[in-house]
C-alpha cells in the first residue's frame, strides 16, 4: 500500500483543525498569534519550498506541550510558552515539530497508508482533548493514545539534528534548544510522577541531550542574529492577561517598578496590564517612561500605538506606529493597527491599504481579511466585502460559510470581473476538495 500523498496530509491537516476547534481553546490575540508564526515562517524561510501551507496555533492551556500533525499544522501550548525562558527556547521547539512534518515522521510512524495516518491524528486528539478531563478511565485512555504516538529514538533524534541546524540559520542561538530538554528533563527528576505532556510523545533522554549538545559543537561558532529587546516576557505578560489576571500582574509590576522605577521592561509590562484595565492614563504615563529608556522596542510603539488611538489622540498613534514600522516593515501587526487608527478616523479607503499590506505580508493570517471584509462593507462594496469575508472563514476552517460568502461575492461582482473569476476559481477549488 502506498503511503499517504501529500494532498492526503493537507486534508489530514485541515480535517485534524476543524474537530480541534471542538476540543481547544485557542488564544486570539493578535500579537500572541504573530509571536508564533513569526518564529515559525523564519525557520521555515531557510528550509526551501515546502509541500504544506503551514499554519501556527496557540492552545489556551497550562501543559508544557507542542505537537503537530502532518500536513503543516503546528500547535502550541500557552503554558509551553510560560515556562521558556527565552525565544531561542520556543525556537527550538519550533524548528523540531517543523521537522517532524516536513520529514512526514508521522506517517513513517503510523504506517504505510492515510487510514493508519488518520487514526493516527485521532488518538492525538483523544489524547490531547482527555487531558483536561476529571474521570479517570479518559485520563487513562488519553495516557494510553499519548504513549501509542510517541515518536521513535530515531525520529527525535533527526528532528532534534535538523530543527537545530534549521533554528541556527534562521539567526537563533541554539543554545535554546539544549534549554528546553534541560528545564525538560528536570521536570522529570523533579517530579517524575506528573510527566510533562511534552515527554510523553517526545520521549526526553540523555542520549537526546547528548545528540543535541554535539549538533551544537559542530556548528562551531555561530552568530545569532540582534533582537532588539527579547518579545517573549511580553507575550507571556499577554497570556496571562487573556486568562484574566489583571489585577494580579499590575500588582506584581508595580512592586518591581518600585524596586527599580528605571527598569524599561518592568514599565512596559506594567502599563500593558494597565492599558488591559482600562487605565489609560497610568498606561499612558508608564508607557512614555518605557519608550525613553527602550526606545527601539516595536512591540512597545506599537503598544502605546494602540493606546493613543483608543484616546482619540490620532497624530500621536500615527508617529508611534510609522516609528514601529520603520523598525520592522515587514510586521504586518504595523499595518493591522495602522488599519484600525485609519478606520477610527473614517479614512477607510486608506484602512483598507494598510489591511491589504498585512494581508500581503501574512497571507495565512485570518485577521486582516476579516478587517477588509468590515471596511469594504462599510465602503457600499459589498462585493470586496463578502470575498474577504469568505478569505477569513478559509482561514478559520468554516469552508461551508466560506462557500456561501463566495457564491454572493460573485453574483455581485459578476462572473467576468476580475475580483469575480478569483472568487469562482477558488470556489471551485472548495468543493472540488470538499468532495
Amino acid at each position: 500500500m502506498s503511503p499517504p500523498s501529500e494532498d492526503e496530509e493537507t486534508r489530514i491537516s485541515r480535517e485534524f483543525r476543524r474537530e480541534a476547534k471542538k476540543h481547544f481553546t485557542y488564544i486570539n490575540n493578535p500579537e500572541i498569534e504573530r509571536y508564533i508564526e513569526s518564529i515559525g515562517q523564519r525557520i521555515l524561510s531557510v528550509m526551501g519550498p515546502q509541500p504544506f501551507e503551514y499554519r501556527f496555533f496557540v492552545i489556551a492551556d497550562p501543559q508544557l506541550n507542542a505537537f503537530a500533525v502532518p500536513g503543516g499544522s503546528v500547535f502550541f501550548y500557552s503554558g509551553l510558552i510560560e515556562r521558556a525562558k527565552s525565544t531561542s527556547e520556543i525556537a527550538g521547539v519550533m524548528g523540531h515539530e517543523i521537522v517532524h512534518v516536513k520529514g512526514r515522521h508521522m506517517a513513517r510512524h503510523s504506517g504505510p497508508d492515510a487510514i493508519s495516518l488518520l487514526s493516527l491524528v485521532g488518538m492525538l486528539l483523544l489524547a490531547r482533548s482527555g487531558s483536561g478531563a476529571q474521570a479517570a478511565g479518559v485520563v487513562g485512555q488519553a495516557v494510553s493514545a499519548t504513549r501509542q504516538i510517541a515518536y521513535s529514538r530515531q525520529l527525535e533524534m533527526e528532528a532534534d539534528t535538523l530543527g537545530v541546524r534549521y533554528m541556527t540559520a534562521a539567526g537563533y542561538d541554539p543554545a535554546g534548544s539544549l534549554g528546553f530538554l534541560k528545564t525538560l528533563d528536570q521536570e522529570r527528576s523533579l517530579n517524575p510522577i506528573d510527566v510533562p505532556a511534552y515527554m510523553l510523545t517526545h520521549p526526553v533522554t540523555q542520549e537526546r541531550i547528548a545528540n543535541v549538545q554535539l549538533v551544537i559543537r559542530s556548528l562551531g561558532t555561530v552568530q545569532s542574529k540582534s533582537e532588539s529587546l527579547d518579545q517573549l516576557k511580553r507575550i507571556q505578560v499577554l497570556i496571562r492577561l487573556e486568562r484574566q489576571e489583571t489585577d494580579k500582574v499590575i500588582d506584581e509590576y508595580q512592586k518591581l517598578v518600585a524596586q527599580s522605577p528605571s527598569e524599561g521592561i518592568a514599565l512596559h509590562l506594567l502599563a500593558l496590564a494597565q492599558h488591559k484595565k482600562g487605565q489609560l492614563s497610568q498606561a499612558k504615563t508608564n508607557y512614555e517612561k518605557a519608550l525613553t529608556l527602550n526606545p527601539e522596542d516595536p512591540g512597545l510603539c506599537r503598544d502605546l500605538g494602540r493606546l493613543y488611538t483608543a484616546s482619540g489622540d490620532f497624530g500621536a498613534a500615527r508617529t508611534i506606529l510609522d516609528r514601529a514600522t520603520a523598525m520592522e516593515p515587514k510586521e504586518p501587526l504595523n499595518y493591522l493597527y495602522l488599519g484600525e487608527l485609519l478606520e477610527k478616523q473614517n479614512d477607510l479607503r486608506g484602512a483598507a491599504g494598510a489591511y491589504l499590506n498585512a494581508q500581503q505580508l501574512s497571507p495565512l493570517w485570518d485577521k486582516p481579511p476579516a478587517r477588509l471584509g468590515i471596511v469594504y462593507g462599510n465602503l457600499d462594496r459589498l462585493g470586496d466585502a463578502y470575498y474577504y469575508r469568505a478569505r477569513s472563514l478559509l482561514l478559520q476552517d468554516e469552508d461551508e460559510r466560506a462557500m456561501a460568502d463566495l457564491e454572493k461575492a460573485i453574483k455581485i461582482l459578476g462572473e467576468n470581473s476580475a475580483r469575480g473569476q478569483t472568487a469562482k476559481e477558488e470556489l471551485n477549488n472548495l468543493r472540488a476538495r470538499r468532495r
